[in-house]
C-alpha cells in the first residue's frame, strides 16, 4: 500500500509537467513510477530500470525532471532492503554519478550546475546516509529478537531437563517412601498369617497373596527406578552450602525436621520464623516429604538471593482440604537495589536444592497442588504452594507409619 503511495506520487509529479516535457519523457517516468512498485521484493533490478530510464530520459531532453526523485526512492529502497551490502554502495556510486551527470546538464542548458550540485548532491548523500541508518536498525532489532527467540528456546529446553531431573529426583525419594509402606504391608501380612488358625485356608492364602504380591511390587519397583538412578552431580562453584549433607541423603524427611533445616539457616545468616495455623492433621509420608523440600527449598533459595541478615517468614496453614505452605522473606540486601522483574531462584548444590522453583512446582504437582512464586511488591519474595488433602489417606498414612 505504502509503495503504491509513492508511485502514485510520482505519477502526480509527471502530471505537473505534462505541458513542459514531451511524451516520450513523460513515458520514461510513468515505467520508472510502475517499477518502484517492486522496490521491496526486487530492489536491484527496480534500481537498474530506474537509473536505464533515467538516462534515458536524460538523452531525449537534456534536463532534469521532478520525477527524477525516483532515482533517490530506489537508492534507498536497495541500501535499506538488499542482503548484500555491496549493492548498497554501488546504487549510491551511480546516484552519485548521476549527480554529477545532472549538474553538466543544467550547467549547459540554464548556467546554475553548481547549485544542482550542491542542492541534489547534499539531499542524495543524506538520503543514502539515512537508508543506512535505517537499514542498520533494521538488522539489529532483526539480531535482538533472533536472540531473543534463541534465549527463549534454551530456556524452555534447561526448563524441560530440569523437569525431567526432578521428576527423576521425586522418583527416588517417594521409592523410599513407598518401599517403606509395602515393606510394613508385607511384614504384617506374613505376621498374620502365622497367627490364624489353621482351617482358616482362604484367609492364609489371602495374606499370602498380598504378602506375594507386595514382595513383587517392591521387586519391580526397584528395577525400574534403577534406571532413573544416575550419578550424583558435582557442586558447582558459585553454589550456595547444601542444608542437608550427603549422610541426609538416604533418610526419610518430614515436616518434624525442620527445627534442624532453621538451625543451619540461622547458621548462615538467615532469620527464619515460622509460623502455623489452623488444626494440623496426619500427612502421608510423601505429603511430609513434598512439604519438607518445598520449606527446605525456600530457605536455600532466600540464603541465595536475599542473602545474611535477611528474614524469612514460613507459614504452615492446616485446613479440611490440604496444606498451604508460603513462604516470605524480606529481600536482605537485594531489597535496596534495583526490585528485580523476575528473580530466577536457581537450584544450588546438593539433591536437596533440587532445581529451584521448577523443584517445587513439580513437588506440588505430583499431589495435585498448586504452586506460585514472585515479588511480594515488598522488595521480597513470596512462594506459595498447597498440598491438598486425598478423602480418606491422610488419615491412613498417619496411623500405618
Amino acid at each position: 500500500m505504502f509503495d503504491a503511495g509513492v508511485a502514485a506520487g510520482l505519477v502526480l509529479l509527471l502530471y505537473l509537467e505534462r505541458t513542459l516535457a514531451p511524451v516520450p519523457v513523460l513515458a520514461a517516468g510513468l515505467l520508472m513510477a510502475v517499477a518502484l512498485l517492486w522496490r521491496r521484493r526486487h530492489p536491484v533490478p527496480v534500481l537498474a530500470a530506474v537509473y536505464a530510464l533515467a538516462l534515458g530520459h536524460l538523452a531525449l531532453r537534456p534536463s532534469v525532471r521532478m520525477f527524477d526523485v525516483a532515482v533517490l526512492v530506489a537508492m534507498y529502497s536497495v541500501v535499506k532492503y538488499e542482503t548484500r551490502p555491496r549493492w548498497g554502495y554501488l546504487a549510491g556510486a551511480g546516484a552519485a554519478a548521476g549527480v554529477l551527470l545532472a549538474a553538466l546538464t543544467e550547467q549547459r542548458n540554464n548556467d546554475n550546475g553548481w547549485t544542482v550540485l550542491a542542492v541534489v548532491g547534499a539531499v542524495t548523500v543524506a538520503v543514502w546516509f539515512t537508508a543506512y541508518g535505517v537499514r542498520t536498525r533494521r538488522l539489529y532489532i532483526a539480531s535482538l529478537e533472533d536472540r531473543a527467540a534463541t534465549l527463549e528456546r534454551e530456556r524452555d529446553h534447561v526448563s524441560r531437563l530440569a523437569a525431567a531431573d526432578e521428576r527423576a529426583a521425586i522418583a527416588r525419594e517417594l521409592h523410599d517412601v513407598i518401599a517403606h509402606s509395602l515393606s510394613v504391608m508385607i511384614v504384617q501380612a506374613d505376621g498374620a498369617s502365622y497367627t490364624l488358625d489353621p482351617s482358616a485356608t482362604e484367609a492364609r492364602a489371602a495374606l499370602g497373596t498380598i504378602a506375594t504380591t507386595g514382595r513383587e511390587a517392591l521387586t519391580d519397583m526397584r528395577r525400574v527406578l534403577s534406571v532413573l538412578r544416575g550419578p550424583a552431580s558435582p557442586p558447582s562453584a558459585s553454589a550456595v552450602t547444601p542444608l542437608v549433607g550427603p549422610e541426609d541423603e538416604r533418610r526419610r524427611h518430614g515436616l518434624a525436621e525442620l527445627e534442624t533445616v532453621f538451625g543451619r539457616a540461622s547458621a548462615a545468616g538467615l532469620r527464619v520464623t515460622l509460623d502455623t495455623a489452623g488444626s494440623s492433621r496426619p500427612l502421608t509420608p510423601a505429603e511430609d516429604l513434598t512439604a519438607y523440600r518445598i520449606v527446605q527449598e525456600s530457605v536455600t533459595n532466600a540464603i541465595r538471593h536475599a542473602g545474611r541478615g535477611a528474614a524469612l517468614t514460613i507459614r504452615l496453614e492446616h485446613s479440611a482440604d490440604g496444606l498451604t505452605i508460603t513462604a516470605t522473606d524480606d529481600g536482605g540486601a537485594a531489597a535496596s537495589g534495583p526490585a528485580p522483574l523476575a528473580r530466577d531462584r536457581a537450584p544450588v548444590a546438593g539433591r536437596c536444592a533440587g532445581h529451584g522453583l521448577v523443584g517445587m512446582r513439580e513437588r506440588a504437582a505430583v499431589h495435585g497442588g498448586t504452586f506460585t512464586a514472585g515479588p511480594d511488591g515488598n522488595g521480597g519474595w513470596r512462594v506459595v504452594a498447597t498440598i491438598p488433602f486425598r478423602a480418606g489417606v491422610a488419615e491412613a498414612g498417619g496411623s500405618g507409619a
